[in-house]
């Protein structure tokens, strides 16, 4: 798995977000325990869009177990914030007949 990471930015010059902004912070964005984590949630971007990213960061507490013992997931979340504006609005659902619809939905 470190090999197709190191691949994205070496091999196809993506820019690890995270990495870019924290360059000596150790996080792990999972753990089996405390003392054995990795970082397996990774978010890349090409050079040109670099500029629009201004924060790159995890959130534990999507892993943090609730009163009654369960929680959201194993993972922390990856956060990613950029100054990107859309160039044209998007419809908030999917048209009833996409054939009919001749405008980009969001889903």
């Amino acid at each position: 798995m470190e090999f197709l990471y190191r691949d994205l930015t070496t091999r196809h010059g993506l820019i690890d977000l995270y990495r870019h902004h924290h360059p000596d912070t150790v996080e792990h964005s999972w753990a089996r325990r405390p003392e054995l984590g990795y970082r397996y949630d990774h978010a890349h971007l090409t050079p040109t869009l670099l500029p629009r990213v201004t924060d790159c960061r995890y959130d534990h507490s999507t892993r943090e177990h609730h009163a009654d013992g369960s929680r959201l997931t194993d993972h922390s979340a990856l956060t990613v914030t950029t100054t990107l504006t859309p160039t044209h609005p998007l419809l908030p659902s999917a048209p009833v007949n996409p054939a009919q619809h001749n405008e980009p939905t969001l889903f």
